[in-house]
C-alpha cells in the first residue's frame, strides 16, 4: 500500500509522545522558533511540548502547506484540509479515555483526507518536514 507511510506519520503526529512531566519543563514555542531547530531538537522539543503547543504546530504545519497550494488545490481537498485542521486539538495529544476518542476522531478525518492527496502532499504536511513559511 503506497499511502502507508504518510499515514502512520500523521498518526504519530497525533498520538502523545510518552509522559510530558519528565525530562525539562516546556516551554512555549511558536512554529518560526520550532522551525530553526535541526531533526533532533525537533523531536525533542516535541517531546516536552504541552498539547496545546504540539497541537498549534501541527495545525500551522497544515494551514501553510493549504495556503501555499491553495491554487492547486480543488473545493474536496479545501474541505478535507478544513476538517483536519479542526480535528487538531490539544486534547489529541493529552492522555486519557477522552484524548483517546479524540485521536480515534481525527485518524477518521486523515483516512479520508489521505484519499484526496498525493504521498508526496501528505509527506509534506508532516512536522518533520521542511517548515513553510507564511504565505504573503
Amino acid at each position: 500500500m503506497t499511502r502507508a507511510l504518510p499515514l502512520i506519520l500523521i498518526f504519530a503526529a497525533i498520538t502523545p509522545i510518552g509522559a510530558q512531566s519528565v525530562g525539562p519543563v516546556a516551554r512555549p514555542m511558536d512554529y518560526e522558533s520550532f522551525c530553526k531547530l535541526d531533526g533532533e531538537s525537533r523531536l525533542a522539543a516535541l517531546k516536552t511540548a504541552t498539547p496545546a503547543v504540539r497541537a498549534d504546530l501541527t495545525r500551522t504545519q497544515i494551514e501553510r502547506w493549504r495556503d501555499a497550494n491553495k491554487a492547486r488545490l480543488n473545493d474536496r481537498q479545501i474541505l478535507g484540509l478544513t476538517s483536519l485542521i479542526l480535528s487538531i486539538t490539544p486534547l489529541t495529544y493529552d492522555e486519557g479515555p477522552q484524548a483517546e476518542q479524540a485521536r480515534v476522531k481525527s485518524r477518521a478525518v486523515v483516512e479520508s483526507v489521505q484519499k484526496l492527496f498525493t504521498n508526496a502532499d501528505m509527506t509534506a504536511m508532516q512536522l518533520y518536514s521542511p517548515c513553510i513559511p507564511k504565505a504573503k
